[in-house]
């Protein structure tokens, strides 16, 4: 790959402004003419930070770089990377910078620092490097790389499964499936319980029925008993009266009859005559109908036949009707607002004893009112279930019902008694008519015959009038008479009391106490009945929904496609539809727990895993300190111990490592606690060191290679990759130098994509010159750059 860098510095910052595309390429130049500091700069644009536990240099190096421009060519997957940088914006402290590196471009097309992490990266080796030092880093790499990751990909990851998973549990939870089986037996219960009530409600009904029909009969029977004889007696007068004046009546009529037989003064009068009284007869006959009619519905409703007093009885019912129906919303929801309050009593009472959360805070006041606990609420409940029961009218919702019919009913009869009045006052306008066209009627009559006549009809008036009055006191009296008894004899209704008594099993005398004493178990059964109705309704609906939502919840689950990761997971929810609901709820109940263990479990594991950061970040500062434990061990830190005794075995699986380090021993392992390395010696022996003993230049060669080997066991390397070995020329002599380049060329064959850079400092002077000219090409850049580069070889 082909590297160049334009960068703009401050204050004696510098940077080499090119990397040739050499696969394997030697650099020398100057000292501080800026090759490490290039390196530092693309590992800061491939998302690394070369400064991370040295804010100080980060500081120096961020301060003095103005702006760079970094383009890289000649790379596999793309043609082209670019970036432009812009320091100001980076943070303060050595952190991997993100997307404040500054504008990044493959192929010309905007991209993010995540998109770079595939293409291409950037791995410093230095030669003075030592166990500790490399060691170090590779804790330092895994914490940052999973330090990366969770801020990029592992918190958003988590919670997009944590809402996946919520979401699906919520949905679950919402229709409750666990709930399923209680409702439904709720709601059988609730529904036996209903039955049995109205049962006894009907038997009840029947016995209060004919209770209050004996005491009805025991009432009449005394009343027949005591005005019977006398309201008999006045109506035998009263017919006997009316029986009179019939036959006056008639007397007068044969007179009228004969008196209007005699000559007229011609034919026509006499017929007019004849017509006019005739028709006096009918409107006359209609009056008394129509009176008798009207004197029997004032009767049954109690009122004088007058129109005040129908006008001030119909104002009293109304009002009274008004009551009625004002009370009847309270009656109607009385018992269902105490089965509401009862259940809502009961589930707190249950969390106050199985969950102890009587203090804790139900409802909280937004106005700075008083808070509601748990057990505040339901002492208030039940203060408000007692007072409810005591302020429920003694009759019930049914008794209202029938006492508002009843209003009603007398509303109705009053309107008909008016309506009878409004009747009568016309029958006697058309009765004064008919007399008055009778009297014109004798006009045409001779004088003395029509003298006779108006006595003889003037009599006759005072007899209808007399009797309508008789027939009128005979109506009301005979009504009142029926109302007495019922229209029944004093011996049929002592019969009737007698079979009453017998069917309920009581005497007369104790007849009005047992009728008290079932009327008040009806009307606690009454109340009882419709409390428990509504309590089966509200059960019934609640099952319904429950069952409808438990469905709905399993079709979804089923057939969703979004879902069918869970269904992978579960296979049983496939099959959700075909099962009954009873079912369909123990499943998702099962469903609901697995996906409760997976959040737990998902939680768990991220914990776990940003404690492994933590832990793999104290580790690092225990071996670069090389300070012994400190604070209890967690489960992460005996992990991040195991994981780096097992790269320190990795590492050292290098033969080239164990002949340089340890003469050809085996069996090389790190005590994580002690940080002793142990290994088998040619002679079986076994040998410890001290990890921190090796710091020597003289092994560089042996850590350079297993750094690289390291590098290439990478399986998730990027595709491109520049390798740059720092500061071997204080290190390694020329013999181990041309074995590196040897290594370094057998190894290109197995990544033919990788960019391999040995940063040298310089070692020709720029006075001598070879023969072939080489000399003089590197002076020629010395001058120009202060640094040549070129294939490395020796």
């Amino acid at each position: 790959m082909h590297i160049r860098i334009e960068a703009e510095t401050r204050r004696g910052l510098r940077i080499i402004g090119e990397i040739p595309s050499i696969p394997l390429c030697r650099i020398e130049g100057y000292n501080g003419i800026g090759k490490t500091n290039a390196i530092k700069l693309l590992r800061l644009c491939t998302g690394d930070q070369p400064f991370t536990g040295n804010d100080h240099s980060w500081r120096t190096f961020r301060n003095q770089l103005k702006s760079a421009r970094i383009s890289v060519t000649d790379v596999h997957g793309a043609q082209k990377l670019e970036w432009a940088l812009d320091p100001s914006r980076w943070p303060q402290v050595a952190e991997p910078l993100g997307d404040l590196i500054g504008e990044i471009r493959i192929d010309g097309r905007s991209a993010r620092p995540r998109d770079i992490t595939p293409l291409l990266s950037v791995h410093h080796v230095m030669a003075a490097d030592t166990p500790v030092s490399v060691l170090s880093e590779r804790l330092s790499t895994a914490q940052k790389r999973i330090q990366e990751w969770d801020a990029e990909v592992g918190r958003q990851r988590q919670e997009e499964v944590e809402l996946a998973l919520g979401d699906l549990q919520n949905r679950i939870t919402d229709c409750a499936p666990s709930q399923l089986s209680r409702e439904l037996t709720i709601t059988s219960e609730a529904e036996k319980i209903a039955i049995s009530l109205a049962n006894q409600l009907k038997l009840a009904r029947e016995r209060v029925e004919r209770l209050d029909r004996a005491v009805e009969i025991s009432a009449q029977l005394t009343q027949v008993r005591g005005r019977g004889p006398e309201m008999d007696e006045k109506i035998a007068e009263l017919a006997a009266r009316l029986a009179e004046l019939d036959q006056q009546r008639q007397k007068l009529d044969r007179q009228i009859k004969d008196a209007s037989a005699q000559k007229h003064q011609n034919e026509k009068a006499e017929n007019e005559f004849e017509n006019a009284q005739k028709h006096l007869v009918r409107r006359d006959k209609a009056l008394r109908t129509i009176q008798s009619h009207l004197q029997s519905l004032a009767a049954s409703v109690g009122v004088e036949p007058s129109e005040d007093a129908l006008a001030a009885a119909r104002r009293d019912a109304s009002q009274h009707l008004n009551r009625l129906l004002e009370r009847q919303p309270r009656v109607n929801a009385t018992p269902m607002l105490l089965s509401l309050i009862g259940s809502l009593t009961s589930s707190l009472e249950n969390a106050e004893q199985a969950e102890h959360l009587g203090n804790e805070v139900l409802i909280s006041s937004s106005q700075g009112g008083t808070d509601w606990t748990v057990t505040a609420l339901r002492e208030a409940l039940q203060h408000r279930e007692a007072v409810l029961r005591e302020e429920a009218p003694s009759a019930d919702a049914e008794q209202l019902t029938q006492e508002i019919e009843e209003t009603r009913g007398r509303l109705g009869a009053i309107a008909q008694t008016e309506a009878a009045l409004r009747e009568v006052e016309a029958a006697q306008t058309a009765l004064e008519k008919a007399e008055g066209r009778l009297l014109k009627a004798t006009k045409g009559l001779p004088e003395q015959t029509a003298r006779n006549l108006e006595d003889l009809m003037s009599n006759r008036a005072k007899l209808d009038q007399e009797a309508r009055t008789v027939q009128a006191d005979h109506a009301r009296l005979t009504h009142a008479r029926e109302l007495l008894g019922g229209g029944k004899t004093e011996d049929a209704l002592a019969a009737e009391l007698v079979q009453l008594c017998r069917e309920a099993n009581v005497e007369v005398a104790r007849l009005r106490k047992r009728r008290e004493k079932e009327q008040a178990e009806f009307e606690e059964l009454t109340r009882r009945e419709a409390q428990a109705a509504q309590q089966a309704t509200l059960a019934h609906r609640n099952s319904e929904n429950r069952i409808s939502r438990v469905t709905a919840t399993a079709r979804f689950l089923s057939q969703e496609p979004e879902l069918s990761w869970l269904r992978r997971a579960f296979p049983k929810i496939s099959s959700l539809p075909g099962l009954n609901v009873a079912d369909q709820a123990q499943a998702l109940t099962e469903v609901a727990s697995a996906i409760d263990k997976a959040r737990d479990s998902l939680a768990s594991t991220y914990s776990s895993l940003r404690g492994m950061e933590t832990a793999l970040g104290r580790l690092e500062s225990r071996i670069r300190q090389n300070s012994g434990e400190t604070g209890t061990e967690t489960p992460s830190d005996r992990a991040a111990k195991r994981w780096l005794a097992d790269e320190v075995r990795q590492w050292f699986e290098s033969e080239v490592v164990r002949t340089a380090l340890f003469n050809g021993g085996t069996n090389v392992e790190l005590d994580p606690d002690s940080l002793q390395l142990s290994w088998t010696a040619a002679d079986g022996q076994t040998n410890e060191r001290p990890l921190a003993a090796f710091s020597s230049g003289e092994q560089a060669f042996a850590y350079t290679q297993a750094q690289v080997a390291r590098l290439d066991r990478d399986g998730n390397a990027a595709t491109n990759r520049l390798i740059a070995l720092d500061e071997f020329g204080s290190f390694i002599d020329a013999k181990n130098m041309s074995a590196l380049a040897s290594y370094l060329r057998g190894r290109q064959a197995q990544a033919p994509h990788d960019q391999v850079l040995v940063i040298l400092p310089l070692e020709v002077s720029p006075a001598i010159a070879s023969s072939n000219g080489t000399t003089n090409e590197r002076v020629n850049a010395l001058r120009q750059r202060g640094y040549f580069a070129e294939a490395f070889q020796l």
